[in-house]
């Protein structure tokens, strides 16, 4: 992928990156803009209290909460705040996941990456592989020079997919997040740019 900014443009150079909602596609998944018509299979993915274990939003209780999360997502977008894109298989349209750019600070060219996969589809590098999209689509055409995660400390799954994309730990964050009634702890991983190996 060409880059569209090139390093030192202006941040007003990332209007490209929003001037239509961009769609993603690997080879088993297609990574596209979340419509109020999601809802119900966000419901299910973010009702899940397995899934909620280590989240940072208590575990949704109705559909409601789903539409609020789509129209939250919109208004990042509008705002040029973040992108979030609902994971689907490929030949099936229905949400079996998202995936996030959030705290973007285009001066800085550094953004964090976010993601949740349905727990039945679990164990499948479906994670993986929807955050090298986004990673691909990051250092390319946003001209991201570092990307960010937190990721809790007994979440081993998410931090292995960090790890096996090149993610390196740079701290221990101690009990900076209030969730399920009790502190928790938070690794910081991050990824540079120049160390990133997109798939072949």
């Amino acid at each position: 992928m060409k880059p569209v900014l090139a390093p030192g443009e202006p941040p007003d150079a990332h209007a490209a990156v929003f001037a239509a909602f961009p769609v993603l596609a690997t080879e088993r998944l297609v990574l596209r803009r979340l419509t109020p018509a999601d809802a119900p299979a966000l419901f299910g993915i973010f009702s899940d209290p397995e899934l909620i274990r280590f989240w940072s939003s208590p575990a949704y209780t109705t559909v409601e909460d789903a539409h609020d999360l789509v129209r939250r997502i919109d208004d990042n977008f509008e705002r040029r705040a973040g992108m979030d894109w609902g994971v689907t298989l490929r030949g099936d349209g229905r949400v079996i996941g998202k995936c996030a750019f959030h705290r973007w600070l285009p001066d800085h060219r550094r953004a964090e990456i976010g993601y949740a996969i349905a727990r039945p589809m679990w164990r499948q590098g479906l994670a993986t592989e929807a955050v090298r999209a986004l990673l691909d689509f990051g250092f390319a055409a946003m001209g991201l020079h570092s990307v960010e995660a937190q990721v809790d400390p007994g979440n081993a799954g998410s931090i292995r997919t960090l790890e096996r994309l090149g993610f390196v730990r740079e701290g221990h964050l101690r009990e900076n997040y209030f969730m399920h009634g009790v502190f928790n702890d938070t690794l910081v991983y991050s990824l540079l740019r120049r160390a990133y190996r997109p798939a072949p």
